[in-house]
């Protein structure tokens, strides 16, 4: 069921970074409601049991050790036992750095920082190749944008001396988050494997189920499909969309409503948001069979989500999570029944099949739909698209082997 886990966090690092922008827009404009509230009695429970274990400490060394790692781990293309060990061997200085930005003052700590992870990379990497100083610095920028951009809305300095021990804490949980999520996508079982982003896109393509240009050229064509029905097809339509809408608007205003009696009113819209932002990502999503069940199930689940979501003052990625993570387990339960494609097939099946694996606009569409719709032979399909006639065969298959995958 989990076998695709690295999609469910990519995608939730996707809807992040999204909502990280969205926030830091309505910040800009004088909309305040995502600063850290220590005088939350999670957050108060919190510093007293870590002031009274001195859990401060131990926590001053697992941050250390983990966001260097993550980071070279990230700019090495590395992730071997090695260099685990190696960052072990170097977390005493690591340490002697953290707590030299006790004394001195920013940005000089902030370069004595980059400089000291850059001398890491530099030892273990003795080569020192243009490509890995390429890939820290990409890191590094990217990663101080995100924390400058979570340190405004959080209303914090950008003077680090200026934190308390539960300040710091706190505004490292969504960045630990991150790091540890970018990890595991960039290193599936292991082995390095090609993101589902790229890194400089993130902010500006969330996903493509929800590109604009896509949705309006969707609307478009159902739009001029709605023109060409009859009277009595596009009344039915009309009633039928306008009791849907109502409905669902019922649904959403009695999930906020409960959430609001349960003060978790904010946190439900982030779960909201990052269902609705993630609802196509997992393929089709799931549906009950009737609207009453639909309505009670909905409810439960998010009545339940809320209970134990964080709140905001604590962590924004939290809620994101649990958002995704319900789209993602809802789409499992759909029953897939995708068969290989065959000659013959009707067209409405054949696109429904192959658009989950490939773009309509795609070479390996087009051959798919002349062998399969248009009944073309293998030696045709070759002189057409300069393939040999193995490799028409071996797209095909690929197709095939993709969608067998899907069930």
């Amino acid at each position: 069921m989990f076998k695709d886990y690295d999609k469910y966090l990519s995608t939730s690092l996707k809807v992040y970074i999204f909502v990280l922008v969205f926030i830091f827009i309505l910040k800009l404009v004088g909309m305040d409601y995502f600063g850290l509230d220590l005088n939350n009695p999670i957050i108060l429970k919190i510093d007293n049991f870590c002031s009274i274990y001195k859990i401060y400490y131990i926590y001053v060394v697992a941050v250390c050790y983990f966001t260097s790692y993550f980071l070279l781990a990230l700019a090495l293309n590395d992730n071997s036992k090695k260099l685990k060990l190696y960052m072990l061997i170097t977390l005493p200085i690591s340490i002697l750095v953290k707590y030299s930005g006790f004394y001195i003052q920013q940005p000089m700590y902030n370069i004595v920082q980059g400089l000291y992870l850059y001398l890491l990379v530099a030892i273990y990497d003795k080569k020192i190749s243009k490509k890995n100083i390429f890939n820290y610095l990409k890191y590094s920028l990217l990663l101080i944008i995100i924390q400058a951009i979570s340190l405004v809305f959080r209303n914090q300095s950008f003077n680090h001396q200026t934190y308390t021990a539960i300040v710091e804490m706190l505004l490292n949980v969504d960045y630990l988050i991150m790091l540890y999520i970018y990890y595991k996508v960039k290193f599936k079982k292991g082995e390095c494997f090609k993101c589902h982003y790229q890194e400089a896109e993130v902010g500006s393509s969330l996903l493509k189920k929800i590109n604009l240009k896509k949705l309006l050229k969707k609307l478009q064509v159902n739009l001029h499909k709605f023109k060409g029905l009859p009277k009595q097809e596009k009344l039915s339509i009309s009633i039928y969309v306008v009791l849907s809408l109502l409905w669902n608007t019922l649904t959403i205003v009695i999930v906020l409503l409960v959430a609001k009696l349960n003060h978790t009113f904010i946190e439900c819209l982030f779960i909201l948001t990052s269902f609705w932002l993630s609802k196509h990502a997992f393929g089709k999503p799931f549906h009950l069979p009737s609207m009453i069940r639909c309505f009670i199930v909905s409810n439960l689940t998010y009545y339940i989500l809320n209970k134990i979501t964080t709140p905001l003052g604590i962590s924004i990625f939290i809620p994101i999570l649990l958002g995704v993570g319900l789209s993602y387990i809802t789409s499992k339960l759909v029953k897939k029944t995708y068969k290989p494609l065959y000659r013959g097939m009707p067209k409405d099946l054949f696109n429904e099949t192959i658009l989950k694996i490939v773009d309509k606009d795609s070479v390996k569409y087009k051959i798919c739909y002349d062998f399969y719709i248009n009944k073309k032979s293998d030696l045709s399909l070759s002189f057409e698209y300069n393939y040999s006639i193995a490799g028409i065969r071996k797209i095909k298959d690929r197709i095939n082997d993709k969608i067998k995958e899907l069930n």
